[in-house]
């Protein structure tokens, strides 16, 4: 643990992580830094690996001109995972590190945080979570405080899209889902949403029904790749897939050109997808467990059922031992049928989802709590 050796304030706050990586953790760095932009800090950011530059021109006029080489010796902020701990640390200067005080904020999506990441926590002197789900196991794993610090949602566009952009049909129903494979398949769990949507096509067959999948990574011929191509295949050209590499804009277009958003994940840590398309006034159907419950009840969003079931193995990272959630895949398809059948009910809802993430998600108010628990820890 270190303190810093002169009074300073928060102009000196350095950012560490991936500003301009199109994954999870890019954003959760992107969305505290225009957090804490809103509570009138000026962050620096330390770009860990410098290999996503000028990708997204959005991005880089966003966060291009904050970009430092150093990190603070008062105060710095790594949105990183506790697995990236020891190479990030390795490509910065030890003597900044030691000086300054440093809080990491990670990710995480089981009820337990691995041990083994426990002693990485250690180096750092405060510890973040963005939901009380994580922020429980991690609080529990370490014996430490740790504070919640939600990630802020503010979904303006540069430019709007409409759905002929995007190639979807435009007086189609459309039900969408999003998800990466880095972030493992089975707690994401797509099968479960195409299984809901194949009920709805059975049940419905005249229906102008099309579903959009959104995923990226994984090899291509994976099993678990190969098995989502092949039952997408299956329902001969109601489902839509999309994996190219898309811009922030083109995301955020995205989930505002469907007509519900569907997550039937096993769990979340926080489900930055659902509280993006809820800011969007999309109207929601997920798994009623995990992260995503800090944000969301009845009132904003049609929550799924679910009974709790062990991870299997190879399922998860450090699944070994502990439980999510499997959701009740016939009364998603039902909750999605609503949707379609009560318009006006689900724009209802998804007036109120929008207001509850500018109230509870929004960028000033998150950050706004940041800075004040940044100034304490600088005491």
């Amino acid at each position: 643990m270190s303190a810093p050796d002169r009074e300073t304030d928060l102009s000196d706050l350095v950012v560490v992580g991936h500003p301009f990586a199109p994954i999870g953790m890019g954003e959760h760095l992107r969305s505290t830094v225009r957090a804490l932009r809103a509570a009138g800090l000026k962050p620096g950011l330390l770009d860990v690996y410098g290999m996503d530059r000028g990708r997204d021109p959005d991005l880089e006029r966003a966060y291009g001109s904050d970009v430092t080489r150093k990190l603070s010796r008062a105060m710095n902020l790594f949105c990183i995972n506790a697995n990236e701990v020891d190479e990030v640390l390795a490509r910065l200067d030890d003597a900044d590190f030691a000086q300054a005080r440093n809080i990491i904020f990670p990710a995480w999506e089981l009820p337990d945080y691995p041990q083994p990441w426990v002693e990485k926590l250690a180096r750092f002197d405060g510890l973040w979570a963005p939901t009380s789900f994580v922020q429980d196991a991690i609080a529990r794993a370490t014996g430490r405080p740790v504070a919640t610090i939600p990630l802020a949602v503010d979904m303006k566009l540069s430019a709007f899209l409409g759905r002929r952009w995007f190639d979807i049909p435009e007086h189609a129903f459309v039900v969408m889902f999003a998800f990466d494979f880095s972030s493992y398949a089975a707690r994401k769990n797509p099968f479960a949403v195409l299984e809901a949507f194949e009920q709805l096509v059975v049940r419905r067959p005249d229906a102008p029904l099309h579903a959009l999948i959104k995923y990226k990574g994984g090899d291509p011929n994976s099993p678990d790749r190969k098995a989502l191509e092949a039952r997408i295949a299956r329902l001969n050209g109601r489902v839509q897939t999309i994996t190219r590499e898309m811009s922030d804009n083109e995301v955020k277009n995205l989930f505002r050109n469907v007509d519900v958003f569907v997550s039937l994940h096993r769990s979340e840590g926080f489900g930055r997808g659902l509280a993006e398309a809820m800011a969007l006034g999309t109207p929601v159907v997920a798994t009623g467990w995990s992260g995503n419950m800090d944000f969301m009840d009845a009132d904003t969003a049609l929550l799924v059922d679910h009974r709790l079931v062990p991870v299997k193995a190879g399922e998860y990272v450090f699944g070994e031992g502990q439980h999510w959630a499997e959701p009740d895949i016939v009364q998603a398809s039902r909750l999605i049928e609503q949707v379609m059948d009560d318009p006006r009910g689900g724009r209802a809802r998804a007036d109120r989802a929008r207001r509850r993430i500018r109230t509870q998600l929004g960028p000033r108010a998150v950050g706004l709590a940041a800075a004040e628990h940044l100034a304490a820890a600088l005491g």
